[in-house]
């Protein structure tokens, strides 16, 4: 369902996502209460939402839908780039921020990411200096398995062939576990792997598949 009170780029917006073969449009909605009626009437696995709303701020209606719908995914998609927007929307368990003018290419990446699982921010936005982590920091086993081959200096794609999972699976563990594990960058999450896993450099390195 895609939440936005501009009719052209819901049109817009529906007519590139219905030409992915993967993708359907089941509800267009141009208010928060529209939004409420048809969530539910319709079995709903990804929800695009404006921030700016007639009848109030989609973070509230993503608020109320992580609460109603928790297993509902939820992204973001404005033209709004406030980071204490990015954080509340983070703190309320949206799983992707994106600003509108993107390319077509990169909000089907969001959206993909986010459906596999994943966080995906916007690289356009501001840098955040602080964003609270989230509460649970424990790996789940999935995320296990692809720490342990980011111990083997595996690249995502290679952790992707190894596990035998899509790409864009990968990377929503990837982003998880550095959202999880506070780490700002790729060099950083090979060394917490590492730590965690042991070095595949040294002579006495054990590896252990799980």
């Amino acid at each position: 369902m895609i939440v936005d009170d501009h009719p052209v780029l819901i049109k817009g917006l529906s007519d590139a996502l219905q030409a992915e073969p993967t993708f359907n449009i089941v509800a267009a909605a141009g208010t928060l209460a529209e939004a409420r009626d048809f969530a539910q009437c319709n079995a709903l696995h990804l929800v695009i939402i404006d921030l700016f709303l007639p009848d109030g701020n989609g973070i509230n209606l993503a608020m109320e839908f992580g609460t109603l719908y928790p297993d509902l995914p939820l992204l973001i998609y404005t033209s709004d780039n406030d980071p204490r927007h990015v954080t509340e929307a983070r703190n309320i368990g949206v799983r992707g921020y994106l600003l509108k003018g993107t390319e077509l290419a990169k909000l089907i990446l969001a959206i993909e990411v986010v459906l596999a699982g994943g966080f995906y921010l916007d690289r356009n936005l501001p840098k955040i200096k602080v964003i609270n982590p989230l509460p649970a920091s424990k790996l789940t086993p999935s995320e296990e398995k692809v720490m342990r081959r980011f111990a083997r200096w595996m690249t995502t794609r290679e952790v992707s062939e190894d596990l035998g999972l899509k790409l864009p699976g990968v990377r929503a563990h990837r982003n998880n576990i550095m959202w999880k594990l506070d780490l700002k960058n790729t060099p950083q999450l090979y060394r917490e792997a590492i730590k965690r896993y042991g070095n595949p450099d040294d002579p006495n390195y054990i590896w252990v598949d799980l």
